[in-house]
């Protein structure tokens, strides 16, 4: 009885929640091996591709700059790869490396870390999608973890791998929706952030989505992975020669389509969970 208890209560916690900050840990727990290499590998190579044209640029993209201004307590952490980027830090390892290896805290350093780059929307996007890309393996990690403690000896296969809905959400919004099997849900919600990230992109002249000037606001637009990947290829190189009257306007229009194709994502995930687990009634829970 002891034994059976232990195994119920896998999967809960905070230990399996800052195991997901590696890509790749949960499958390494869960004995799949050559998933955890996959996942960890690919995360790192993601980064370090994208890392290899911005540097020291990640730290000017943090929530929090270990500038000159900053506190002795964020230099400290920036030397020893603690830097504040979203989503990168979701890709702990490589987030922490990429820091330690482009660390210079002299005054040309910290030049460095203003300076734009060649191609760096690209290389923006592409350290940003590693820590997604973890994010989508960890969610792939407790969900396989909540197969194993709650659907019992042979557990029904999903409609679709919840995490894979999600991801594939990122990138197009609606897209988990079909794989689900909800094409006309997937297809509405798609529409839906869509035309929300057209206006703001329009309004703005194109300068809504860009990391170096509006890092905060591009945490959120990145959210809708494809629609940032368009803009760091499309419009985010583009000169901006005097502010669009209604440039503000339009980055919180592509935020909030961002922040609304986070929701897609997560009911994305729950249509595909809920095929294996689905919601209980009011009456079967009083019974």
């Amino acid at each position: 009885m002891h034994r059976s208890r232990n195994s119920v209560a896998k999967g809960l916690g905070w230990g399996v929640f800052l195991a997901g900050f590696v890509p790749g840990l949960l499958q390494y727990q869960l004995g799949q091996k050559k998933r955890a290499i996959a996942a960890f590998v690919g995360c790192t190579a993601l980064f370090f591709v994208g890392w290899a044209i911005v540097r020291e640029r990640l730290f000017y993209w943090a929530l929090l700059t270990p500038d000159s201004g900053g506190s002795e307590l964020l230099r400290g952490g920036a030397r020893f790869g603690f830097v504040t980027a979203l989503p990168e830090m979701l890709n702990f390892p490589a987030n922490v490396l990429g820091a330690i290896l482009a660390w210079d805290d002299s005054p040309t350093g910290e030049r460095l870390w203003r300076m734009p780059r060649n191609l760096e929307h690209f290389g923006g996007w592409l350290t940003g999608a590693s820590g997604m890309l973890a994010a989508f393996w960890s969610a792939a990690g407790h969900w396989a973890l909540r197969l194993r403690r709650d659907g019992g000896e042979s557990p029904a296969p999903p409609v679709a791998d919840p995490a894979l809905c999600a991801a594939l959400s990122w990138l197009v919004p609606g897209l988990g929706h079909a794989r689900a099997g909800q094409r006309s849900k997937g297809m509405l919600l798609g529409i839906a952030v869509t035309a929300v990230w057209l206006l703001g992109l329009v309004t703005s002249g194109g300068h809504a989505i860009d990391r170096a000037n509006a890092s905060v606001w591009w945490m959120g637009e990145n959210l809708f992975g494809g629609g940032s990947l368009f803009a760091a290829l499309v419009t985010g190189p583009w000169a901006m020669l005097s502010e669009p009257p209604n440039l503000q306007l339009g980055i919180v229009l592509c935020t909030v389509a961002g922040l609304m194709n986070l929701v897609v994502m997560v009911d994305a995930f729950t249509v595909a969970e809920r095929s294996v687990f689905p919601l209980s009634t009011g009456r079967e829970a009083t019974a």
